[in-house]
């Protein structure tokens, strides 16, 4: 599953997060283009974010959805994902540093460790 991962990741798209608030999911999108893939990660570029950072604080479980029309799927023509996984936000490692050579308003990373993979199209 991996490999279709990275695989939509080629082709842009929404990349959305979607963790526990309080009352209500929380969503936050980024694109597909920003998103990097590396062993079990996705690594996602973080400009604000500032509510989806405290929650994770809380309660570090996310659902990720991501898709394109470019590729062949289960049905035809776009394939999409639904990833369980466990996300933090983090502003002092390599993969911050990487990001952040790529995107200079990056103020974090935020490194999903993809626990399940669903492909849902």
């Amino acid at each position: 599953m991996f490999e279709k991962i990275g695989n939509i990741l080629k082709y842009e798209g929404v990349f959305s997060i979607v963790a526990k608030g309080d009352d209500f999911p929380h969503i936050v999108n980024s694109w597909n283009s920003y998103v990097s893939l590396k062993d079990n990660k996705l690594i996602v570029p973080v400009g604000f974010m500032n509510k989806m950072e405290e929650i994770l604080k809380k309660d570090s479980r996310v659902i990720v959805v991501l898709g394109t029309k470019e590729i062949e799927g289960l049905y035809g023509m776009g394939m999409g994902v639904r990833i369980l996984g466990t996300a933090k936000i983090v502003d002092n490692n390599e993969d911050f540093k990487k990001k952040k050579e790529e995107f200079e308003w990056a103020r974090a990373v935020m490194i999903i460790e993809i626990n399940e993979v669903i492909q849902t199209a």
